[in-house]
């Protein structure tokens, strides 16, 4: 709970001196507008004299107190706000900053739904637990204050009901407002998976419509609302519970105030100006409790959610940067794999074992192999989304772990097997590696990765929206785009991870001539199926199991007897 509560004032008292004067116009204005019933007391208690001008003058005084209450008061939440947006958006960013720099495996473990729905209510629970702290529960704790220290001047025994009120009132909100929270807690879970469905569907709707599965979908939606309503009454219910006891707390604690003061008032020990006293602060009591009590719940309410929201910040980082990193601007794309070893979570089975493998310079080499074989896996574990089990992976002498994971990726280019483009324009995708290029280099990429003339072809061509994860292209045309944005990015070492995959023959064709180009002089990786792509590749490395099983060139490889990449290379034949 500390933690939690450390973590968001952290944000908020990165501005000391201003928070000091936030509390304090909040202190005067909680004060201000509590002491107003005393205006009132001392009103009626004038009215006997029948003198005019003193009346007048509390009058006065009280128009005079009550606005510079007002003015106090928005003039608090004028501050508050100078606080409160600067304080949400470094929490944002921080969180966000976080999210981005966890590993592959959390976000290939996490659900988008989800996440989404932690930042949206963990935002706008940051906003309501600091408008729920500083403007509604302290300022009704300085109005119980103030109103105790009356009751006790005129009848200790007030005083003490009024203190025992408020405590039992506390007490019994906070097992009451603990369910409460219990219950949201179970509705959250249940929303997110809803959340979750949603999301799924709007990022896959093409699946669904592929296969006419609305209606699956549709049901699997109100099979999950089945939990989500039971839930919703659980957590609805909690409050008419809370309603229940603590309105029957309430309603005896003004009964027996109402009581004493009538007796005393009878007794002659209270003035007609006391009993006004009392009886004003009395009705606000009802106020004050039940403002108390759901200020705490809708504390406990956004504390269950910031909860949530900070909890992103726990999540290790597990592939770290070295405290010491070495700084090169470039690299030469020498590599070499030392007896490499890796495992994914939870698997026994090692995806590498004991890989060993030297590229030189410049050198072209190709990963081949079955499904599941570790070529992919490779390619990942040398832009470190992964750490090696053991063993180690250099890149000019250097260990990989030695440099900053950015800079490490900035070496290499990588156009990845299904690439995903930002809901941006053409343009926008292409120099993504390159922010700061011009289009006419933008067109240059574009025409090495046959694009261009699509491209032209488009109604706002360069300006053209590609839609979320690009889904107004096919996949060709993304994969095309895929290959522009990494010769734009000028990388020291190439990556492609069956980047022509799907592409049609001709296009094929047309890429691979322009990529041969394109990574004239730079150590390039390809990582393919499509043996056509890599006849041209220096050296072919043919894998089974995570390791490697045969190496080669094309040629040298189909004539070894019973090779297994002939065997890869007659079956392909025959598919074509």
């Amino acid at each position: 709970m500390w933690k939690t509560f450390k973590t968001f004032y952290g944000f908020i008292l990165k501005r000391r001196l201003v928070f000091a004067g936030f509390v304090l116009l909040i202190l005067l204005s909680a004060i201000v507008n509590s002491i107003i019933p005393y205006f009132y007391k001392i009103f009626v208690d004038a009215i006997p004299s029948l003198d005019t001008g003193r009346l007048l003058s509390i009058v006065y005084i009280y128009v005079g107190v009550a606005g510079a209450g007002l003015i106090v008061d928005i003039f608090s939440y004028f501050v508050g706000d100078i606080i409160l947006f600067r304080a949400s958006a470094d929490a944002r960013k921080k969180v966000f900053k976080h999210v981005l720099d966890l590993d592959f495996l959390f976000h290939s473990n996490k659900s988008t739904g989800s996440l989404i729905s932690a930042f949206k209510r963990g935002d706008g629970a940051f906003f309501e637990l600091f408008h729920v702290i500083h403007h509604r529960i302290f300022g009704v704790f300085v109005g119980f204050g103030v109103m105790v220290y009356f009751f006790t001047r005129l009848s200790p025994m007030i005083g003490i009901i009024t203190a025992v009120t408020m405590t039992a009132t506390l007490i019994v909100a906070r097992f009451l407002i603990k369910y409460n929270v219990k219950k949201r807690g179970e509705f959250n879970k249940e929303e997110d998976k809803i959340s979750g469905i949603i999301g799924d569907n709007m990022i896959n709707y093409e699946t669904v419509k592929l296969f006419a599965q609305e209606k699956r979908e549709e049901a699997r939606l109100s099979t999950a609302f089945v939990t989500w309503t039971k839930a919703l009454w659980g957590y609805g219910n909690s409050f008419r519970l809370v309603d229940i006891s603590v309105g029957a707390l309430i309603n005896i604690s003004m009964f027996s105030i109402l009581f004493i003061t009538a007796k005393s008032a009878g007794g002659g020990h209270l003035s007609v100006g006391d009993f006004v006293l009392i009886a004003s602060f009395t009705s606000s009591l009802f106020p004050r409790l039940w403002d108390l009590v759901w200020g705490s719940r809708d504390l406990a309410k956004a504390y269950s959610d910031i909860q949530t929201y900070f909890g992103l910040l726990d999540n290790e980082i597990e592939v770290k940067d070295s405290e010491k990193p070495i700084d090169v601007g470039h690299v030469y794309g020498e590599i070499e794999l030392n007896d490499v070893k890796f495992s994914y979570k939870n698997r026994t089975k090692n995806a590498i074992d004991g890989f060993n493998l030297k590229i030189e310079q410049g050198q072209s080499v190709a990963f081949v192999g079955k499904s599941g074989s570790g070529k992919t896996t490779l390619a990942k574990l040398l832009m470190r989304f992964y750490d090696i089990n053991s063993g180690e992976i250099l890149i000019d002498g250097i260990n990989i772990k030695d440099f900053r994971k950015s800079t490490l990726r900035g070496f290499i280019g990588m156009v990845p097997q299904e690439p995903i483009l930002f809901n941006n324009t053409v343009s926008y995708n292409i120099a993504y590696g390159f922010p700061k290029a011009k289009l006419s280099e933008v067109k240059t990429a574009a025409r090495l990765a046959n694009i261009d003339d699509f491209i032209q072809s488009l109604p706002e061509k360069y300006n053209t929206e590609v839609g979320e994860r690009g889904v107004k292209l096919s996949g060709g045309q993304k994969q095309r785009l895929a290959i522009a944005r990494m010769i734009l990015s000028d990388p020291d070492i190439v990556v492609f991870d069956e980047a022509t995959s799907q592409l049609d023959s001709e296009s094929e064709k047309l890429i691979q001539d322009a990529f041969w180009k394109a990574r004239a002089g730079k150590t390039t990786i390809i990582v393919a199926h499509r043996l056509s792509t890599i006849m041209r590749a220096d050296k072919i490395v043919v894998m089974e199991h995570g390791q490697i099983k045969e190496t080669g060139t094309h040629e040298s490889l189909l004539n070894q007897k019973d090779s297994l990449y002939s065997h890869f290379w007659n079956l392909q034949i025959k598919l074509d």
